[in-house]
């Protein structure tokens, strides 16, 4: 039985509490929340201890195997920090791992050093969806064209300026950026893991006039096997964004897209939460035309926990995981990102 610590009662752990309601072998000792509400609700549900200070319950729980960080993004480097300095020898951090990645680099080296197990939770590795990209690489042949694109239905800058921000996810200074971290991160990471590492970005932005978070984002990724990759990001104001689907918490729309000389391949996912089917069209060369397939989205969440426990017991990285270097190498990039936006586009190398 692998027993677990979870810090954070927010949006996120939604979802981790969804996958663990679907995992065997796993049992959560300890919650750390500072929302009384919401956390002894999760530990009554777990029939977990409750703590409303992180730093309490590490100083007091140590009959655990491996601890989740779901805080929100400005806490990531001192819950990481102090976890490792308790002693704990498996995290598994939400993204991104530092507001900037000087406090990434400095995770990655401090779990080196105590030769910790650390995987960063970029979960859409895990997506069927996507999986099915990766699968297909081989048969579809060299490739000519990728694009990746996210857009959420959300209110123009100019509005948003002039609204109090209601949560640390509205404050730059808190939340380490804007759409570029929130969700861009996830789209970096994952092609990372499908095409390999990027060489050089070159990218034009656009902010938020009041706090200076980005909320669109038109950029080219040059990878190291010399692949180009569109990526697009973008706020849209209107309620009814999606691909064809039931739409959810006012729209969302992300897509992949590969080109092939043997095939084509394009996952559709109108959820970034995973509660609603997600398509994944492909026409490979001698099929009579294209094939469309639904996946079951919210999988991501059970595979991805399912593969940190058992990293827990191995701490063996899981193929599909990404580490803490993976967690600060996106941090790095995204950082580039913005330099080459404010150079109005100009290529930056990656170092």
């Amino acid at each position: 039985m692998v027993k677990l610590a979870i810090l954070g009662t927010g949006i996120i752990s939604e979802c981790h509490f969804f996958a663990l309601d679907h995992i065997k072998d796993v049992k959560v000792t300890a919650i750390a929340s500072i929302d009384e509400k919401s956390g002894k609700a999760a530990c009554e549900k777990f029939g977990a201890k409750y703590y409303n200070d992180y730093k309490n319950l590490l100083s007091n729980e140590k009959d655990f195997d491996g601890i989740v960080i779901a805080l929100p993004n400005h806490m990531h480097y001192e819950a990481c920090t102090a976890a490792i300095d308790a002693g704990v020898k498996s995290i598994l951090c939400e993204k991104p791992l530092g507001i900037n990645s000087e406090q990434s680099a400095c995770i990655v080296e401090k779990a080196r050093k105590a030769g910790i197990f650390f995987q960063t939770a970029y979960m859409k590795r895990f997506n069927p969806g996507f999986r099915k990209i990766k699968d297909a690489l081989e048969e579809i042949g060299e490739i000519e064209f990728v694009t990746s694109s996210i857009y959420a239905s959300s209110p123009e800058p100019s509005i948003s300026s002039k609204t109090p921000v209601k949560s640390w996810h509205g404050d730059s200074k808190l939340s380490g950026g804007g759409f570029l971290t929130h969700s861009g991160s996830h789209h970096l990471d994952l092609l990372r893991h499908l095409f390999g590492d990027i060489k050089s970005v070159s990218c034009k932005c656009r902010y938020d006039s009041g706090d200076g978070r980005d909320y669109y984002l038109n950029g080219k990724l040059f990878m190291k096997s010399g692949i180009e990759i569109d990526m697009r990001l973008g706020r849209v104001d209107i309620p009814n964004l999606g691909p064809g689907f039931t739409l959810f918490r006012g729209g969302w729309n992300e897509t992949i897209e590969v080109i092939a000389h043997r095939g084509y391949i394009k996952v559709e996912n109108p959820s970034w939460q995973g509660y609603e089917a997600m398509k994944v069209t492909h026409w490979f060369k001698g099929m009579p035309g294209p094939t469309e397939t639904y996946y079951e989205c919210n999988e991501q969440w059970i595979n991805e926990f399912a593969a940190y426990v058992e990293s827990c017991k191995t701490h063996i990285l899981s193929p599909s995981g990404s580490s803490a270097e993976d967690g600060y190498r996106v941090d790095f990039i995204i950082e580039k990102m913005r330099e080459s936006g404010r150079k109005n586009g100009e290529i930056v190398e990656i170092d």
